[in-house]
Formats: C-alpha cells, structure tokens, sequence
C-alpha cells in the first residue's frame, strides 16, 4: 500500500533547466538596452540634433513602432527561420544597432535605427517567448511564466538609474558603450541556448510565403489580449505623465522612487502568483490582481502626499506587474504547441497598441483637465478590462488544481483553421 502511495504521487516535471535560466537571463539584458535607452533618446535627441518636444518623443519611441511592426510578422515565421536562429540573428542585430548610435549624425538616421533595433527586438523576444512557454511544463505553466518574466521586473528601475547615472557622469558615448557590452553579453549566452523548435507541416513555399489575418491575430488569444490592451493604456499613464504629475505636485523625490518600488513589488509578486494560478485556477490570479491595480490608479488620482503616491507603486506592481505572466499563461494554456508564438504574439501586439498609441489620447485628456482626471478615468479603463476579463474568460474559467484542460493538438489543418480547442471559447 505504502509502494502504491508513492508511486501515485507522480513528481513535478523539472522547470529550472539549463535553458530556461539562460532565457531568463537573456530576456533581462533585451529589456535592459530597451529601458536604458527609452529614458536616455529623448534628451539625445534634443540636445544633439535640435528635435522638438515631438520629435525627441519619437526618438524613444520608435523603437516600440519597430517591435510592434515586427510582431505582425513574427509569430508566423519565427517557426519557420528557427526560434534559436531567429534569437541568434536578432541579437547580433542589437549589437551593430549599439554600435551604429555612436556614429549616428543625423535624426533621419536616428530614428530608421531605432526602427530596426526595434524590429529586431520584436522578432527576437517572440522567439524566445515561444520557445520557453513550449519548454515549461504544462501544470507548472503559471509559475514558469513567472519565473521567466521576473527578467521584466527589474529593468525599469535599472534601466533609466543606469541611463540618467552615465550620461550625467560621462556623455551619451557611456549609454551607448554600455547598451553594446550588454547586447554582446546576452549574444555570447545565447550560443549556448536550446529552444524546443516547432517542426513546420509540409506545405508548399507559396503558403509558407503567404501571410494571412489568422497568421498575424491567432483568434483564440484575442480577447484575453484585448483585456491585456486595456490594461496597457493605464500604465502607460504611469510611464508617460507620471513625471509631469509629480512635478505639478512638488513631488519628483517620490516619483524616483516609484519605480523602483514597484519594480520590487513586481519581483515579489511574481514568486508566487504563477503558483496560485497552478493550484487554484486563473481568476484567483487576475481577479486580486486587478483589483490591486484599480486601487493603484484611484490613488495617482487622489495622491494627496507622498506615501499615497508611493503606495500606488506597490499596488501598481502586484497588479499590473503581476497580471503580464498570468495572462501569457492563460493564452499559452489554451493554444496547441504549433500555434503559440502567434498567441503570444498577439498578446504582444495588442499590449504594444494599448501602451504606444494611448498617450496620443490621454494628453488632450490632461490639457482638457488636469492629471487627476486622466489618473481617474484610466482607473475605469482598468474597471472595464476587469468586466472584458470576466466575459471572455472568467466566468468560464472552473479550473480547480494542476490537471488543467489541454486543448485538442488534433490534425495541424484543423488548428490552423481556427477551432475552437480551448475549453473557455464560445
């Protein structure tokens, strides 16, 4: 009987291999040059190449132009180049790009740099995406999320410290230099990188060529992905007009160290909301989590001191800073193996949108009012991701431990047609 017992308890499939930690690590170093150089291009471009307010903006974010072009693309045919190749390329390219700003003299060339350093992102990070959602066990999928995104957890504290500290102490040349060695330094990691490869179908070159809406937008993972754009617009709030806020309210100090808060609170919560999201099921994840957030924006709208202020960064960062894994999860879950990087994609791509289009449509809502306003109606986007979550997936979501529902891998054709293999569709 004690033989019996053993051998029913069947043991937890490994996560912590070789490989993983090497994604990992890699994943930080791509964020790290993203957010080292979001928080230096801006004042780059203005000072050395006269650019409007505007204009410095886009210096910074055309990068993100870049990676949300590149995506369209990618989660289609980072199969077929090869997730390990495409990485391998990707960060070669991100080496030459942190070499050519030191050569960079004009803004035209500044901003088709940014571009490609941009595109090569977008393509790198969906390879790598996909090839560590395919090689983390199925029940332990919430928690390798986010495992794996606690590389995304530090480098917007890192990031902007590092750029501010060098370009202060030596010139531009520093953050340039610095964005290089970290690129060569996750290249030289990536040699020794395996990634589980999705073995294409035969097909014909004309279809493999051929790019369809279902080869950009896998149906399956939008609405969860709508709910992730919605959630977008409001940290981009965060991330564009924090600054300005604190200004207004003579509180710079507090907002320094806002991110560096909720940096650390995005570390802590990543340890263990994957695990709840394993053992109890998805809504037990997202439903605090969101909630978290909401209390997070209601506060930046009220902000009468500095505590409050600080305390929406915590709040902020067991919420939004939690919900990015447990979201790639559920999409990674309800996919068969062969359509992943077009779910994960997509999920990038709508948060992408949220992120970069929003301040486009929060700035006249600051000139209208004032700051509180925004804060308070972003707030309500995030109410409303809250109801879209629940009506797309909630309210179906009756997973109670780790055997959670596999979708059917059935026949390739079958998949790619779009049925419904997902036990929440309809």
């Amino acid at each position: 009987m004690i033989a019996a017992k053993r051998t029913s308890a069947a043991p937890k499939e490994p996560l912590f291999t070789k490989d993983f930690l090497l994604a990992i690590v890699i994943n930080l170093f791509l964020a790290i040059v993203f957010f080292v150089l979001v928080t230096g291009l801006a004042v780059y471009a203005a000072e050395e190449f006269s650019a409007g307010e505007t204009a410095a903006g886009f210096a910074a974010s055309a990068f993100v132009v870049g990676a949300l072009a590149a995506r369209i693309f990618a989660g289609k045919y980072v199969n077929f180049l090869g997730r390990r190749r495409t990485v391998l390329a990707c960060l070669v390219v991100y080496v030459l790009a942190g070499l050519a700003y030191l050569v960079v003299d004009s803004y035209e060339m500044l901003i088709a740099l940014r571009a490609v350093h941009g595109i090569s992102f977008g393509f790198g990070q969906t390879a790598l995406n996909a090839g560590v959602f395919a090689m983390i066990p199925r029940t332990r999928r919430g928690e390798g999320a986010g495992y794996y995104l606690l590389a995304n957890s530090l480098p917007p504290a890192i990031g902007p410290l590092a750029a501010i500290q060098l370009t202060q102490r030596y010139d531009f040349w520093a953050m340039f230099v610095a964005v290089t060695i970290v690129s060569v330094i996750a290249l030289i990691f990536s040699l020794f990188l395996r990634l589980p490869e999705d073995k294409p179908w035969r097909t014909s070159l004309r279809e493999k060529l051929t790019l369809r809406p279902r080869d950009i937008i896998e149906p399956r993972a939008f609405k969860i992905s709508l709910v992730a754009m919605l959630l977008g617009i409001g940290f981009a709030s965060v991330m564009t007009f924090l600054n300005g806020y604190a200004r207004s309210l003579d509180m710079v100090d507090a907002a320094s160290l806002f991110f560096v808060i909720y940096a650390g609170a995005v570390l802590v919560s990543r340890l263990f909301m994957g695990r709840i999201q394993d053992r109890f099921g998805d809504n037990w994840a997202v439903y605090p989590a969101v909630i978290f957030y909401i209390v997070a924006m209601g506060l930046l709208a009220w902000a009468p001191n500095q505590g409050v202020l600080l305390t929406a960064g915590v709040l902020a960062g067991f919420g939004f800073g939690s919900l990015l894994p447990v979201l790639q999860a559920i999409i990674a879950s309800d996919l068969p193996a062969h359509r992943t990087s077009i779910g994960i994609s997509t999920f990038f791509i709508m948060l992408d949108a949220g992120f970069g289009f929003s301040p486009l449509l929060l700035g006249p809502l600051v000139s209208f009012a004032d700051y509180r306003f925004m804060y308070a109606m972003c707030a309500g986007v995030v109410v409303l991701s809250l109801v879209l979550y629940w009506l797309v997936h909630g309210r179906h979501d009756v997973h109670q431990g780790v055997a959670r529902r596999i979708p059917r891998s059935g026949p390739r054709g079958k998949d790619d047609d779009g049925a419904a293999s997902s036990p929440h569709e309809g």
